[in-house]
């Protein structure tokens, strides 16, 4: 009976402590705009670029998209009254960099951002979030005070977008040039003036094939 006791009760605890933990959950502690986080870091757009022009694999293909400064906060739940709270609080700018700057290899395709928080002590870097401690802050733990606009919904900066459009303007023109070739080639033939040899080489000249 006591063996069979015990391992009822060892049952009973492995059920309740979930249940447990989840009641004892605490509440996210929230800052207001009262509190002080001090003057916003000034220059902070030089300061982050002279930042990762030390930390990028690639530093000359760079480009930048950063967020005004936020006043920023990370607080985490307690379980069963233990461990929650504020973190910290700073000034914190999020930063996208396309991944042909971060990545050691370059790929010229590799426009799509990541994105990064740099958190401010003064007007000095204290701490840059990314990959995990990034989605952290951003999806569960980290919080503003007062309303931001985000750059998370930005997947390429400007620069690269316009070179993108550049690129495919071109295209285009020069698909449009070779079929005005093509068909101005089409009417030598039909004409006599150039052989059926001769108009299957030049097209395939024009069509780069």
């Amino acid at each position: 009976m006591k063996i069979i006791s015990h391992k009822i009760r060892k049952l009973l605890l492995i059920i309740a402590l979930p249940v447990l933990a989840s009641g004892c959950a605490g509440k996210i502690e929230k800052l207001d705009s009262n509190t002080d986080f001090g003057p916003a870091p000034q220059a902070y757009q030089e300061t982050i670029k002279d930042y990762f022009a030390q930390e990028l694999n690639n530093p000359e293909v760079a480009e930048y998209v950063i967020s005004e400064p936020m006043k920023f906060y990370r607080s985490q739940p307690s379980l069963a009254g233990l461990g929650g709270g504020i973190k910290w609080h700073a000034w914190v700018a999020e930063v996208g960099i396309p991944g042909k700057a971060v990545y050691k290899f370059i790929s010229g395709s590799n426009n799509d951002l990541l994105h990064y928080y740099v958190r401010f002590d003064g007007n000095e870097i204290d701490t840059v979030y990314d990959g995990k401690g990034y989605t952290s802050l951003k999806n569960e733990t980290g919080f503003t005070v007062g309303e931001y606009a985000s750059i998370d919904n930005i997947t390429v900066t400007a620069e690269t977008t316009k070179v993108i459009e550049t690129e495919k303007a071109e295209e285009e023109a020069e698909l449009i040039n070779s079929f005005e070739s093509i068909r101005a080639l089409n009417e030598l033939y039909k004409e006599g003036i150039i052989t059926e040899e001769e108009y299957s080489l030049k097209k395939k000249a024009i069509l780069k094939i």
